[in-house]
């Protein structure tokens, strides 16, 4: 059998120009650097104005709805672009910050790192390496190589014990117990590695602004937890109308008896049902919430 090689393609041969043709691309198909930083992510806009100056590519987090805002460069990096992605992620307030490049000076290296240590555990910086690939006379493939990233330890030794001051360690427990079994129920759903501290999480629905959402939630009155499995839309008057025009067919369709809640009071809605009577405190439960999660 014969065993191909990848051979480099110089970047300028795939995209002319970084500012016409790779930002462009970039914004064009988030999926390429989720799947490289293990996030779900969703485009806000390109060419995002942050005072006088504007930022290359602005995403957003549909798990956690965090804003990830990149920098990106054709070439090696410098302290122009640097300094660029520290101005755009702090003017946006953006819980990441990216900066794509062809190769890392080991003291732009050493800078995120160091951004990295000072950063909180909600927080970060990521450096990723762009090439351009090709097996014999087929299309150019893009390849994403993270080089610099959170250290996800400590992050999530931070955020747990903030979580244990909080009284929410229990989530994040039972988020690292149910992600694998996700994933391998559902391969390629969701690029989400980290477990949650909080009561809820979300999964990408295909649709820039509507999410799958899993939540633990107290009701007012209520006397226990119940656990929802549902639709949940940020934007939600004229998606939520649309998608009860065909409630009947919905319903009838998934087998469930569903609940809608146009949130009046928000400019959200969603659509989901629950399992009730639940105690996330109850481990020994966990494995039955998990399997209704999953399936419902």
């Amino acid at each position: 059998m014969e065993v191909a090689s990848l051979e480099p393609v110089p970047l300028r041969e795939v995209w002319r120009d970084e500012a016409r043709d790779f930002t462009p691309w970039l914004a064009a198909n988030p999926e390429h650097l989720s799947r490289a930083l293990g996030m779900d992510l969703e485009l806000v806009d390109s060419e995002v104005a942050v005072g006088l100056f504007s930022a290359d590519v602005v995403l957003r987090d549909s798990n956690t709805h965090d804003l990830v805002v990149v920098e990106n460069f054709l070439e090696k990096t410098d302290h122009d672009h640097l300094g660029k992605l520290i101005t755009y992620a702090s003017g946006l307030e953006a819980s990441w910050a990216v900066l794509v490049a062809k190769d890392f000076r080991p003291e732009h290296r050493s800078a995120l790192h160091w951004l990295n240590k000072i950063s909180g555990s909600e927080s970060g910086f990521f450096g990723v390496e762009l090439n351009a690939v090709r097996i014999g006379d087929s299309a150019p493939a893009v390849k994403l190589d993270v080089v610099v990233e959170p250290d996800d330890f400590t992050r999530e030794v931070r955020a747990s014990n903030k979580a244990e001051t909080a009284g929410t360690s229990r989530y994040r427990d039972w988020w690292r117990e149910f992600l694998p079994e996700f994933h391998a129920t559902y391969p390629g759903w969701s690029n989400s590695q980290t477990p949650s501290s909080g009561n809820w999480t979300n999964f990408p629905s295909g649709r820039s602004g509507t999410v799958y959402s899993l939540a633990f939630s107290w009701p007012k009155g209520a006397s226990r937890y119940r656990l929802k499995a549902g639709v949940y839309l940020h934007e939600g008057d004229e998606a939520f109308a649309a998608l009860e025009e065909q409630r009947s067919a919905i319903e009838e369709s998934c087998e469930l008896e569903l609940i809608w809640d146009d949130m009046p009071d928000a400019r959200a809605a969603q659509i989901f049902v629950t399992l009730e009577d639940v105690d996330p405190d109850d481990r020994e439960s966990w494995p039955r919430y998990r399997e209704w999660a999953i399936s419902t």
